[in-house]
């Protein structure tokens, strides 16, 4: 097959996505499963620091085995190119059924973007309250809850990818394009503050994406003739309009719930991942608002029937 480069037990039959840090391919495994392998760039394999953080989220993500995470199969070197190998995920991401709904002028179902919402609180709880073989919790934080990083399966279950990938970033001189500019729409103030983060941060972004599949409205997006500096003080300030002063419809039930996972000062908030997704999926469900997978199964066929 032209264009296809044998890697390990791994073919790489097509790019999906190139960064300052890694590459990414869907990939062939030799027993013939669909993966997708992520290999660090050559320059970034120079340096230590950057391969030793690489290999660790790789061991982490391997034990990242939830129905909400998108799995880390494999981990490794080859001919001294490292990698690892994911999970392909068929399917969309919420990107995508966004730029959807922005297209067709129609906003995502409700009880899809619930259901959407809940089945990643459960993905991003899971991996806050992971704890090592003898018992010591990780306190892993994914730094970049966003769309493209919630994949949604043609069976309606929504999958957390990309793990670690914004610790990696942070290194000195490691570059993610866009991570900057095109995440501040879903970064947490506390993000911005600088202090030491927790699940909260990461409730706080999926807050913001659910808040967008409900109303189309992103609050941090970078407005008009603004810096990013100056968006990046509206994400200190984190004021955020009520969701219910949006969307006059919505339950008022779930409207406190989100609410509440938008507060600036963390400790107002839901104290977890899994509370928030209690809350939210009992609040839902309450008020006949909760989507099946089979809803957002169907509604997922017909965003990919429409490219």
């Amino acid at each position: 097959m032209p264009g296809v480069e044998r890697f390990g037990e791994y073919v790489l039959e097509a790019p999906l996505a190139r960064g300052g840090m890694a590459e990414l391919f869907r990939a062939r495994r030799a027993d013939g499963a669909m993966v997708v392998v992520k290999r660090l760039l050559p320059e970034m394999e120079k340096r230590p620091d950057v391969v030793d953080l690489f290999l660790t989220e790789a061991d982490v993500g391997q034990m990242l085995r939830h129905d909400n995470v998108v799995a880390v199969l494999d981990a490794g070197e080859v001919d001294g190119r490292y990698f690892l190998a994911m999970e392909y995920v068929d399917g969309v991401d919420a990107e995508r059924l966004l730029a959807d709904a922005w297209k067709r002028q129609s906003p995502i179902p409700r009880p899809v973007a619930l259901r959407i919402a809940v089945d990643a609180l459960r993905g991003l709880h899971f991996a806050h309250e992971l704890t090592s073989p003898q018992g010591t919790r990780f306190g892993l934080v994914h730094r970049d809850v966003s769309p493209d990083n919630l994949f949604v399966t043609r069976a309606g279950v929504t999958k957390v990818g990309d793990f670690g990938i914004a610790k990696l970033a942070e290194l000195e001189g490691v570059t993610q394009a866009g991570l900057i500019k095109g995440k501040i729409a879903y970064m947490s103030p506390e993000q911005v503050r600088g202090v030491t983060l927790d699940g909260r941060a990461d409730a706080f972004s999926l807050a913001l994406v659910l808040y967008e599949m409900l109303s189309s409205a992103r609050p941090f997006a970078l407005r008009e003739g603004e810096s990013e500096v100056d968006a990046l003080l509206r994400v200190r300030a984190g004021r955020v309009r009520s969701i219910g002063r949006i969307e006059r419809d919505l339950p008022p039930r779930v409207a406190r719930v989100v609410d509440k996972a938008l507060r600036s000062w963390r400790f107002l908030r839901h104290k977890s991942c899994g509370v928030f997704a209690d809350a939210l999926e009992e609040s839902a469900r309450v008020a006949g608002a909760l989507g099946s997978h089979g809803d957002v199964a169907a509604h997922v066929e017909s965003v990919r029937a429409r490219v």
